[in-house]
């Protein structure tokens, strides 16, 4: 079963989207900030990391740089609310795979999800 760590410090949208990928036949782990993400990474087997890009001290883009460095063949999923033209190249060049918009689509989510989990 594939691990899937959601980053968002939204706890009812981070509850609503775990329990969507716990139907979906995902094992899922949950975090409210970068730093309880990064702990996460180093103490579980994680497969796939979803974070939002605003998060309280540490945004997405910095969360997935560090994140990238502990696992570097981590597929991550970057949404959010504001994407800006030049978000999707930022996201990149730290490592991250996907941007996609918030709110997210359930399907186009889980598409994104399995095209990732797909190639590792």
């Amino acid at each position: 079963m594939k691990c899937i760590l959601v980053v968002d410090d939204d706890t009812d949208y981070l509850r609503l989207f775990r329990n969507f990928l716990v139907q979906e036949g995902f094992s899922v782990q949950c975090a409210t900030s970068g730093e309880e993400a990064l702990s996460i990474l180093k103490d579980f087997s994680i497969d796939l990391m979803i974070t939002d890009l605003n998060l309280p001290k540490m945004n997405g883009i910095e969360l997935a740089k560090k994140a990238s460095i502990l696992l570097p063949f981590m597929p991550i999923i970057l949404h959010s609310g504001s994407i800006s033209p030049e978000l999707p190249l930022m996201a990149e060049v730290v490592g991250i795979s996907r941007v996609l918009a918030k709110p997210v689509n359930p399907g186009a989510m889980l598409d994104a999800i399995r095209n990732e989990l797909r190639d590792i």
